[in-house]
């Protein structure tokens, strides 16, 4: 069975020698992607909402105290199918280019990693698990047709004690179906408001 370790040594035989940050959150996204493309975890092991973003304890282990990361030897990416290898290779290209503090900035965003921590103040420790139901959940609605992106939007903003009427549903049917940018739709609502307060 595939574990972090296999998924670590394929991040690595795909972009080569990286910051141990970056790494953890490259293996991180994987799951989450996979999650989200397919229904499964890529790997079993579990992943905490630490105060930098995702971790997994069982790679943590190992590249403690390390900078930088150039192989690893305690995982074989012969070990994943053609299905995860294509996740793994789909995520380095999508998240490679991103550095170590601009995944970790991306993971503090979303909703799995602030889940977990509930109303920990970000400077905090935690070990708090992070939900692989919540992961597939989130990950799955960027990926999701117009009406289940708008149905899954509501329903996690519900979560965070925030309600969509019927006109914001709309505004985001623009969004998902790519007649309104997301940064378009900010700036309205920044607008409107500022209108309201004059």
């Amino acid at each position: 069975m595939t574990d972090a370790h296999d998924v670590a040594a394929a991040v690595l035989g795909e972009l080569g020698s990286m910051n141990a940050m970056k790494l953890e959150k490259l293996v991180y996204y994987c799951q989450g992607w996979h999650l989200a493309r397919h229904g499964t975890t890529l790997y079993p092991d579990r992943i905490e909402a630490w105060r930098q973003g995702p971790v997994v304890p069982l790679l943590y282990r190992h590249h403690r105290r390390q900078l930088t990361v150039s192989e690893w030897p305690h995982g074989k990416a012969s070990r994943l199918t053609p299905v995860q290898a294509d996740t793994v290779r789909w995520v380095t290209t999508t998240y490679g280019g991103f550095s170590a503090s601009e995944l970790s900035t991306m993971t503090h965003n979303e909703l799995p990693w602030r889940a977990a921590r509930g109303a920990l103040p970000e400077a905090a420790s935690s070990n708090e698990e992070i939900d692989v139901d919540m992961m597939q959940a989130y990950y799955a609605r960027q990926v999701a047709s117009v009406e289940t992106a708008v149905v899954l939007a509501t329903a996690n903003a519900a979560l965070e004690g925030e309600e969509f009427d019927e006109e914001w549903q709309d505004r985001l049917r623009d969004v998902a179906s790519g007649l309104t940018s997301a940064d378009e739709l900010i700036a309205q609502e920044i607008a409107r408001i500022s209108g309201d307060r004059t």
